[in-house]
């Protein structure tokens, strides 16, 4: 009795797994004709026009900014290395500065290259 209620519950566990195969086998295969199509996609698009006017348009919006500041970070008594931000105003260069934790920093105006060192 016991060896066929094993033998029964043997079964149905593999009745469910090949069950569970055929449909993970399924849905992997919805997957890849998915990933073949976005990719196709992807190499029908020519994106050197685009990356162009990418380029552009950051160049554009940093000559719009007015000052920029060169600032290393301190953590831990560890300093971090050399990084830069832009700002429109002055005011706003003095916020990131007193808002941050930072260890060296210069002052840039960028319009006549005005250097002013904080700390």
């Amino acid at each position: 009795m016991i060896t066929a209620i094993v033998q029964i519950m043997t079964s149905i566990s593999i009745i469910i797994l090949l069950v569970l195969i055929v449909f993970t086998n399924k849905r992997l295969a919805q997957l890849e004709i998915k990933i073949e199509r976005c990719r196709d996609l992807y190499n029908g698009i020519d994106l050197v026009p685009l990356r162009v006017k990418i380029n552009y348009l950051e160049e554009s919006i940093k000559a719009l900014y007015k000052y920029k500041v060169l600032f290393k970070r301190e953590w831990w008594g560890r300093e971090g290395g050399l990084k830069e931000e832009y700002f429109f105003t002055k005011k706003q260069a003095d916020e990131f500065i007193d808002s941050n934790n930072l260890k060296e920093v210069v002052v840039i105006r960028l319009e006549n290259n005005e250097t002013k060192i904080i700390k």
